[in-house]
């Protein structure tokens, strides 16, 4: 019995003839009497639109060839197909028909017949190459050039032909050089206490407690393995440096307090104490997004119990505990929230207690930035909520009340901040200009995954948030340390060195980033953490095998470098709303962020990560095997009826 997904290939072959191979009569440009074409005459705009639509709106409807790497303004290569069919072919002899003729030839085979093969069409200015791809599809004779050299990689990549076998191998290749040498660096402790665990690979030994995984050399990292919980994400605030005479405090820039929600689904039961007879939910496992920090649940939120290992229920109101018999229960949703504590967003000091100033800014020397995060993650301390966030809430760790809002946060109005020591308003441009370097930055919280907490089915799947705590500062502050070192040794030839030029993205459009927010050369727009892995990766794409893998395999895995880099910068930040990281170059600009969010490298979960960013690679290629166009369900079920149910389905 076919799938539904076959199913459906098969009533939209029938449907709209795809893959008919026809005839189609075009003209002779050289001839200046030459007939019109139909895109002179007419063109099938709405029919198009409403694919066009669909390409654009959906991430999993834009065909892949043309998101395996970053390009800017990518239009719809529908809309390419129809204006290349339109051009090429000789319109009818009636000027009404020439719209029908192009749309009813849109799914059809048209290099059978070699329809446009005599065609010659240049693209003076390819881009991201959609012309050319849409072109060569259709059988004309493509040519293209640019002048950036980045055009050239990413369309050279669209058109390679490379055996996905090769490409695996040295995917495989770059993360068993690579990973050891970073997971020192991204493994974490899970909720509760949870420890990963380090296995040297030559005896099996699982390493005790004592085993410090910051201190092995990287030649020695290959010998280890890990397996445990990781960090995903990275959360990181930028702070104003006052710039009041005698002051000079960092405050951390952030709205207000919030910085994540999350509705989650867990399944519930009402129940009444027997002792003191209080309603309240059972519910079947404790719904957390940071399941290690101080929990407060809201006034109005109903009371609830979570079955302990044993299955005893306690009650909320009296403490009363007891075993129940629980039947099939029924899904509710629970509102939580995240907010960062008045303790960290009231700053730090620009000096140490010794008078040595903090770094933290790109610019600022790999001591005083240690120094820096150390002194930040003594004062972090996260809130997690329960329920409908109120205006006011209060830490019960240190019964602090604070405002969730606005009020709690540090921004006043636009660009400026309000500096915590001496309660001056700044402008952030301007205090960070005045600084003479980069905005410094410093975590705030993590993003980890455990697999063991996945596995367990609890609430968020096996996602969770935890502290920037003095743990977490070690680890960033070693690969600090060994950005410092390696940055001007052997991963010397593998990070950009170039001053950003002036340009109207850089200098008019986003207030000049060099000039007032310090990003004064292409690597201070990354964290030196992100610096070491990107150039690892770099080096490893260009390097790893020697004569094992073909130059070919090397310029198609950078093409997911590309698409990488978009994801992991300085420029990134969280979307609260999705509860996801959002990339950076939506639109071909720098516009700088305060709360920034650092990506992951080779963990499964996350968005734009190297995993994923990788697996574009071969839906390409399996693309250019099987190429397939979009179909929009209303233009089918207008079409053949019988359809509808197979789409909604």
């Amino acid at each position: 019995m076919a799938t539904k997904k076959e199913q459906v290939a098969q009533e939209v072959a029938r449907s709209v003839g795809a893959g008919r191979a026809i005839s189609m009569e075009t003209v002779d440009f050289g001839d200046p009497e030459r007939p019109k074409t139909c895109l002179e005459v007419d063109f099938p705009i709405l029919a198009v639109n409403e694919i066009a639509k669909v390409e654009s709106s959906s991430g999993a409807g834009r065909k892949p060839i043309y998101t395996m790497s970053k390009w800017w303004a990518r239009r719809p290569s529908s809309v390419f197909r129809a204006i290349l069919i339109a051009a090429g072919t000789k319109a009818p002899e009636e000027d009404t028909d020439a719209a029908a003729m192009v749309w009813n030839s849109f799914y059809s085979n048209h290099q059978t017949r070699r329809n446009y093969s005599k065609i010659s069409v240049s693209d003076i200015f390819m881009g991201g190459g959609t012309t050319l791809v849409e072109g060569a599809r259709l059988g004309f004779r493509m040519r293209g050039n640019d002048l950036n050299p980045l055009a050239w990689l990413v369309v050279r990549n669209e058109f390679a032909r490379v055996d996905p076998i090769e490409v695996q191998a040295l995917v495989d290749a770059i993360e068993a050089e690579v990973k050891p040498q970073i997971m020192p660096f991204i493994a974490c402790d899970g909720p509760g206490g949870e420890k990963g665990k380090w296995t040297q690979k030559a005896t099996g030994k699982v390493m005790g407690g004592g085993f410090d995984p910051l201190s092995l050399k990287p030649e020695e990292r290959k010998d280890y393995s890990y397996l445990g919980p990781e960090i995903v994400y990275t959360f990181w605030a930028k702070h104003g440096p006052c710039q009041v005479t005698g002051c000079g405090h960092r405050t951390p820039i952030m709205t207000s307090p919030l910085m994540a929600v999350k509705s989650m689904s867990v399944k519930h039961w009402e129940h009444q104490c027997r002792s003191c007879g209080a309603q309240f939910d059972i519910e079947e496992a404790e719904a957390r997004m940071a399941p290690d920090v101080p929990f407060y649940i809201a006034p109005d939120e109903k009371p609830h119990s979570v079955p302990d290992s044993r299955g005893h229920i306690l009650c909320p109101q009296c403490g009363h505990s007891s075993m129940v018999k629980l039947g099939k229960g029924k899904n509710k949703k629970i509102e939580l929230s995240l907010l960062v504590h008045p303790e960290w967003l009231a700053g730090s000091p620009k000096n140490d207690p010794q008078g040595n100033p903090y770094g933290g800014a790109p610019q600022d020397k790999a001591d005083l930035t240690v120094a820096w995060n150390n002194e930040r993650a003594r004062h972090i301390r996260l809130l997690e909520v329960r329920g409908a966030l109120p205006e006011f809430v209060k830490c019960p760790e240190t019964n602090v009340e604070f405002p969730s809002g606005k009020d709690g946060g540090t921004v006043p109005k636009r660009s400026t901040f309000t500096c915590a020591a001496c309660g001056t308003q700044q402008d952030v441009m301007g205090a960070t200009r005045d600084s003479k370097k980069g905005g410094q930055f410093a975590g705030y919280a993590i993003q980890g995954f455990s697999q063991n907490r996945a596995n367990s089915a609890a609430p968020y799947n096996g996602r969770f948030f935890a502290q920037f705590d003095d743990q977490i500062a070690a680890q960033y502050n070693a690969a600090v340390e060994e950005w410092e070192v390696r940055k001007d040794t052997d991963l010397a030839g593998f990070w950009p060195k170039a001053e950003v030029p002036y340009g109207f993205m850089t200098a008019i459009a986003n207030s000049d980033i060099r000039l007032n927010y310090g990003f004064t050369h292409w690597w201070t727009m990354f964290n030196p953490r992100q610096l070491l892995i990107l150039s690892l990766l770099l080096k490893s794409i260009m390097k790893v095998g020697g004569d094992d893998h073909k130059e070919s395999v090397r310029e198609y895995v950078l093409g997911s470098f590309l698409r990488y880099l978009q994801h992991q910068n300085m420029f990134c930040f969280w979307d609260i709303q999705q509860d996801c990281v959002a990339p950076s170059l939506s639109n071909a600009n720098f516009h700088p962020k305060v709360n920034l969010v650092e990506n992951s490298v080779f963990s499964k979960l996350g968005r734009g990560n190297w995993a994923s960013s990788v697996e574009n690679l071969f839906e390409t290629i399996e693309w250019h095997n099987k190429p397939w166009d979009l179909v929009s369900n209303e233009r089918l079920a207008q079409i053949n009826p019988n359809l509808r149910g197979v789409l909604n389905g």
